[in-house]
């Protein structure tokens, strides 16, 4: 008798603990990370190993190979679109370009012709940075992001001029890592990232030098050796790992590629099955792929930051 009581006793002890555990959940509030402003900068999420993916010149491999490896693995990225080059020959049309956003992929400048900026005229950087924005809006694409075309052009106070009045952010070269404080380049020290130092020089990082990589490059002084190409890859990615700490994101690595096909040995040209082992090694190891538009400018500090980041 006494046992059945002790019994009795337990499973109502149980029973109150439950259910004020389920009550006191049911009335907490969800947060998630997602809920980060880009009103409140912060670079404090869970996750510190983080990339940024983008595209440039709007290559059909990107659509018919690359999107399907995104897809799979659920990552997001940057295209960089020629506005002027939609109809050439082995490039997104309008309809790619369209199913791209449709699927959650970041739409942004490249130029309307890829010249090299630094050699035009007033009206002819006009037409290739401003034209661009008003064509891509012409066809329903809202852009505020820029990238140069041969990475020139940043250090280049005409040029920036001009994208500066038609864009928030441009992306340039050539750097593994982009600090978000700009003070972590040895050879290029500066404190923060204002665009302009006392004395009116450009600086080397800024809002409209965005510094990144493109991993091209490896893969020519790589001589296309896929495991040496993959290698590469992995210390480029992982070499944030020593600067963001403490749940602080303190560097990205923003790499870029230009056109993804089952083909070998083709400069500026990635091969498929390399760049599937390359994502499905982001994935695998729990790094958080974002796009250009995850990243936010905090003009008061002269700082970057990533916004809207959710699991």
């Amino acid at each position: 008798m006494e046992c059945d009581e002790w019994r009795i006793q337990a499973l109502l002890v149980f029973v109150v603990v439950l259910f004020t555990v389920t009550l006191t959940a049911f009335f907490l509030p969800a947060i998630s990370y997602s809920q980060l402003s880009s009103t409140q900068p912060s670079n404090n999420i869970a996750n510190t190993k983080v990339v940024i993916l983008s595209f440039d010149d709007n290559r059909k491999g990107d659509f018919t190979y690359a999107k399907p490896i995104l897809d799979k693995y659920g990552f997001k990225a940057t295209f960089f679109i020629i506005c002027g080059k939609t109809t050439d020959k082995g490039a997104m049309n309008w309809q790619d370009i369209a199913a791209m956003q449709r699927d959650g992929m970041d739409i942004e400048s490249h130029t309307m012709t890829h010249k090299h900026l630094n050699h035009l005229s007033a009206s002819a950087l006009n037409f290739e940075i401003a034209g661009s924005k008003q064509c891509l809006a012409s066809h329903g694409y809202n852009v505020t992001s820029f990238a140069y075309p041969y990475d020139e052009g940043a250090d280049n106070v005409t040029v920036v001029n001009t994208v500066a009045k038609n864009y928030e952010l441009a992306r340039s070269g050539s750097e593994p890592l982009m600090f978000l404080k700009c003070n972590g380049f040895k050879n290029h020290p500066q404190t923060d990232c204002r665009t302009y130092l006392p004395g009116g020089k450009l600086t080397y990082a800024n809002k409209y030098a965005i510094r990144s990589l493109s991993f091209d490059r490896y893969e020519i002084k790589d001589l296309f050796n896929n495991s040496t190409i993959f290698s590469d890859f992995v210390k480029i990615v992982n070499s944030q790992i020593k600067y963001n700490n403490g749940g602080t994101i303190n560097v990205v690595p923003l790499v870029t590629f230009h056109n993804v096909r089952p083909v070998n040995n083709v400069p500026y040209t990635t091969n498929v099955g390399v760049f599937d082992e390359l994502m499905k090694y982001l994935h695998d190891n729990g790094f958080k792929v974002l796009s250009m538009n995850n990243l936010g400018y905090d003009a008061k500090n002269n700082a970057f930051y990533i916004k809207s980041v959710s699991d």
